[in-house]
């Protein structure tokens, strides 16, 4: 027997078992819905209704939300998407210059006025920000956001620089390039210059330092130095710097002035020694607050002791008390031996 025949022959055979099965339970219960699956059974391919499956939707009018695109050129901007959107498009706005057309009309539209599309395809209106070349205007003065504000107005392209500056506050437009008045392209670049205000500098720190080493130090940060008081102290070198006014580390102004104390000891100014014996010098010297550093003795004929003739530094010096002051001496020196007489020849 095929197989499709045997196939057959248990369909057959199973459907007639339930029969008797649904008969003896009950006899009237599910008759119909088993003589259908019979039916069903008996015939390969036919298709088998359910209840589960879902209805197919009505097809609609493919024309239903085709519309068609109005005119918008020469409308101002809010016009025109007013007029897109109660046509159930989406309007998106674009800006262009236009040497023609008044700034703030539509300039051209696309898709074109009375294409057919599809409901809320979105449509681009270009509108005129008017003609390209324009005076520009005058930002300096101006808070930097106002002045960025004017320009982006303008349709200019904005580039700003900071720059510190001691009389005009922070965040104020110094200055601009291209100047105010001039007709440029609304496309150009104009550089604002920004003030930043005064400058802070850092105090740097120089106790300890050299005095001279200090003030470099100071100025080379843009400071100055300010007053400078000289004390005497045992505790430091001389010339070293052992305080500063304002403390290293603050935050002052450029241009400020910082106050130095410095070790030095007493200055004094060498007096006039150059005639005087050199125990009369020695003790003007002393006097002074100086030594007698060196004594160069200089032997001169004629020289009735031992008088001062040279001083090394020379009167009216300044120098630090304690300084040792060299002396030039001049002492007696044999007079030379007289030359012979000649002799008369015999």
């Amino acid at each position: 027997m095929p197989v499709w025949g045997l196939a057959l022959a248990l369909g057959a055979a199973a459907i007639v078992f339930m029969l008797v099965l649904a008969a003896v339970v009950n006899p009237l219960a599910g008759l119909q819905d088993l003589a259908d699956d019979a039916e069903a059974l008996l015939q390969p391919g036919a298709p088998v209704p359910s209840s589960d499956e879902p209805l197919v939707p009505r097809r609609e009018d493919p024309n239903a939300d085709v519309v068609e695109v109005p005119l918008a050129v020469n409308l101002n901007a809010e016009a025109a998407k007013d007029l897109l959107e109660a046509a159930g498009l989406e309007p998106r706005v674009e800006e262009a210059f236009d040497d023609r057309v008044a700034a703030g009309l539509v300039i051209r539209q696309d898709p074109a006025a009375g294409t057919s599309v599809q409901r809320l395809t979105p449509v681009i209106v270009t509108v005129s920000r008017g003609p390209s070349l324009a005076p520009l205007p005058n930002v300096v003065g101006l808070p930097v956001e106002d002045a960025r504000a004017t320009l982006d107005r303008g349709g200019f392209q904005v580039i700003e620089v900071a720059a510190f500056n001691e009389d005009v506050p922070a965040g104020t437009v110094l200055g601009q390039e291209p100047l105010a008045g001039a007709t440029v392209d609304r496309r150009s670049v104009v550089v604002v210059q920004i003030s930043r205000g005064v400058e802070i500098v850092p105090v740097p720190p120089v106790v300890g330092r050299a005095e001279d080493d200090a003030r470099r130090a100071i100025e080379l940060v843009g400071l100055a130095v300010g007053e400078t008081t000289y004390v005497e102290d045992d505790s430091a070198p001389n010339g070293v710097v052992i305080g500063q006014v304002p403390a290293s580390g603050d935050g002052v102004p450029s241009g400020s002035e910082v106050q130095l104390t410095v070790v030095r000891v007493g200055e004094v100014v060498v007096p006039e020694l150059v005639g005087l014996t050199v125990d009369a010098a020695e003790r003007t010297l002393f006097d002074n607050g100086l030594l007698v550093g060196s004594i160069r003795l200089i032997p001169t004929p004629g020289t009735s002791g031992e008088i001062v003739v040279g001083q090394e530094p020379g009167p009216g010096a300044k120098v630090a008390r304690g300084y040792g002051v060299r002396l030039i001496v001049a002492i007696p020196a044999a007079a030379p031996s007289p030359a012979p007489a000649p002799t008369a020849s015999g």
